[in-house]
């Protein structure tokens, strides 16, 4: 992945989290967790490209995919942006 597709999966699973936080509850305790690790490591993967990736499952992934979905049916805009793509701005 090149750095823009690489912020815009770490934008897509900040909104997924956004939502079920806010909207509608779909991803347990151990998910979330497994959610943030994969953005963290893709954050780490922007300053080290050497690093591997720490993908999500395939079931969770269908997960996240349903939630997006559903950010777009429901025109959801999170009520806080994602606070990584801020230090970006500055």
């Amino acid at each position: 992945m090149n750095k823009q597709q690489i912020k815009a999966r770490i934008a897509r699973l900040y909104v997924a989290l956004q939502f079920c936080s806010e909207k509608i509850k779909t991803f347990n305790a151990g998910e979330r967790i497994c959610i943030n690790q994969e953005r963290f490591q893709w954050m780490h993967i922007l300053d080290n490209p050497e690093a591997e990736p720490r993908p999500i499952s395939s079931d969770l992934e269908n997960k996240v995919k349903n939630v997006t979905n559903l950010v777009m049916k429901f025109h959801f805009t999170p009520y806080y942006e994602d606070p990584f793509m801020e230090e970006e701005k500055s």
